[in-house]
């Protein structure tokens, strides 16, 4: 028997993966176990931070705008395979026997996977067991109505808890989930998910930072911003010979990356990942990358100057809305890929300063783990 059995699919980046890792060390600090259920392509960089993990029948994205389901070698997925990944979820959940089932994201997320995902919502309230979902602080926003209502009578009709990873001071859950009143007694805002810093970063000054740090998170999507960034020094008034470090990412096409590989100006290193990248992104000047929910964790932690472009294609809303009202707030700077230049990113670069005093709850990993630690200690 586990402690914690936690449902987590990556399609496109690996945020979600990187944000339950910090979870799953969270909870088992606290002396539990976790087994990690896994749709994701495998990929030997990334961590569960687990005790067990269950690689089902694997599948990813299409296309960055989420149009489709397909196999590791891009072949569409059918009815055959959704009946061998319920089989193989279930199984799973059987062979696991967990105090408590965590999904990361659904219903608020992970539509498409419905067919396996009600199915073990079913056989965890057979066995009287509690079920958390996990959420980020932002919704992506729905045109359809029907899909919000859906959302709801789903959480309202399985879940005892839902863990949004956001500071209701910035914004609550209500802020992109439209029926948010009606599941306010299932909602805990957790304080957003960030890494422990080895060292506290108020104390760094100035002169002790050194470059830019530009990253693309995992790399599927940011190549445009990459060679932006790479394009930009030679305009950079204040960085133009400080040393430079691009991280690609683990899933950058790797043509595109052997390419940039040979024509890398002098002073530039390319990286396809760092393991020392949030101590790295500490001891930079500037950090450039997306907006996404991780890396913002990261530059908050850091207390790095930021300058960000959110990811926004396939009808994704959350980086953009995310960064837009940190912008406001002094905390980066924000810029939209359409219409960007290597000039233009150059002195948004060379004008980056160190986000304003801001406070926001960055604890969200150990009051997850809290909040799960006395929901199985209720139960039993």
């Amino acid at each position: 028997m586990t402690d914690v059995m936690v449902y987590v699919q990556h399609l496109l980046g690996i945020g979600h993966v990187r944000r339950m890792a910090l979870i799953n060390r969270a909870i088992r600090d606290r002396g539990l176990t976790v087994s990690v259920a896994s749709g994701g392509v495998p990929d030997d960089g990334l961590d569960f931070s687990a005790d067990h993990v269950v690689q089902l029948s694997p599948c990813k994205t299409a296309d960055s705008s989420f149009s489709g389901l397909v196999d590791p070698n891009g072949d569409v997925l059918g009815d055959d395979w959704k009946e061998l990944r319920k089989t193989e979820l279930l199984s799973a959940f059987r062979v696991i026997a967990p105090k408590l089932l965590l999904v990361e994201m659904f219903p608020f997320g992970r539509r498409a996977f419905r067919f396996e995902l009600i199915p073990l919502f079913e056989a965890a309230r057979a066995a009287n067991i509690p079920i958390v979902c996990s959420v980020r602080d932002l919704l992506v926003r729905k045109k359809d109505i029907g899909k919000t209502r859906w959302m709801c009578d789903i959480a309202r009709q399985y879940l005892d808890a839902v863990l949004v990873h956001g500071d209701p001071e910035l914004f609550g859950f209500d802020h992109s989930f439209e029926c948010a009143d009606e599941i306010a007694d299932l909602i805990i805002h957790t304080g957003y998910v960030a890494p422990a810093m080895a060292e506290d970063p108020s104390g760094r000054k100035e002169e002790d930072r050194k470059g830019v740090l530009v990253s693309a998170g995992g790399g599927a999507v940011g190549a445009e911003l990459i060679g932006l960034a790479i394009a930009a020094r030679q305009y950079s008034e204040t960085y133009a010979h400080e040393p430079w470090d691009i991280v690609a990412g683990p899933h950058f096409p790797d043509d595109h990356f052997d390419a940039l590989l040979k024509v890398m100006p002098e002073g530039m290193v390319l990286h396809r990942f760092l393991p020392d990248f949030r101590e790295r992104m500490g001891r930079a000047s500037v950090s450039v990358s997306q907006a996404g929910y991780n890396t913002l964790m990261d530059v908050l932690s850091t207390q790095t100057p930021a300058v960000m472009v959110p990811f926004a294609q396939g009808g994704e809303s959350e980086q953009t809305e995310r960064a837009e009202i940190l912008s406001k707030e002094g905390v980066i700077s924000l810029l939209d890929l359409d219409g960007l230049s290597a000039q233009s990113l150059a002195k948004q670069i060379d004008g980056a300063r160190r986000p304003s005093d801001f406070t926001i709850a960055l604890n969200g990993a150990q009051k997850t783990a809290m909040i799960i630690a006395e929901m199985i200690k209720g139960k039993a």
